[in-house]
């Protein structure tokens, strides 16, 4: 596409790709390799805990023990997913900002597949980091690499808080900021 700049890295995670018609914003979701190490310690761990929850629930003749390991089965499995969807995101996914001629677009995408969120420019308000108590423990979980969350940048659409910049730091969200608002103000016309 001709008019398209290089992308250009802004902070450790973060790439801004300019053209005439948009801009276009990715937040890699990759991790150092010993959290990938790590993620991918948990989750054969927990599908050994998994094969082990099944088998039991299987051979038990005991109708107290079978409902037990069934009931741990379906906990087991619903972590499972949730350990699979973490480690999906880490591996291929990235929050894709596209910003064009009257509206900013947010994808979670997960290689090439995603479905945009479309926001008119025109109804965005109070864009700034999203403040959090550092010492609140849920505000640790957020920054952590073993889940999906912790998004850092917000504003408000037609009354509803949407919220993107997972797990950036300080210093990336800000950046992140101005970036949004500058494409912002030159895409802002519908």
């Amino acid at each position: 596409m001709s008019g398209t700049s290089a992308p250009k890295f802004i902070g450790k995670r973060i790439t801004v790709v300019r053209s005439k018609e948009d801009i276009v914003i990715t937040i890699s979701q990759q991790i150092e390799r010993w959290q990938e190490a790590l993620l991918v310690g948990w989750l054969l761990g927990w599908t050994f805990c998994g094969v082990v929850f099944i088998k039991y629930a299987i051979e038990t003749t005991i109708m107290s023990d079978r409902v037990f390991f069934i009931i741990a089965t379906s906990l087991w499995a619903y972590f499972f997913v949730k350990i699979i969807k973490v480690y999906m995101w880490r591996k291929g996914g990235r929050e894709i900002i596209r910003i064009s001629k009257g509206k900013l677009e947010i994808m979670n995408a997960y290689w090439k597949r995603a479905l945009p969120e479309t926001f008119l420019i025109g109804s965005i308000f109070k864009l700034g980091l999203i403040k959090r108590d550092p010492g609140n423990f849920l505000a640790f979980l957020d920054d952590s690499f073993w889940i999906i969350g912790g998004e850092k940048v917000g504003f408000s659409h037609s009354g509803t808080k949407i919220r993107v910049g997972k797990q950036l730091s300080d210093k990336d969200a800000e950046l992140l900021i101005r970036v949004l608002e500058s494409g912002m103000k030159e895409f802002g016309k519908a």
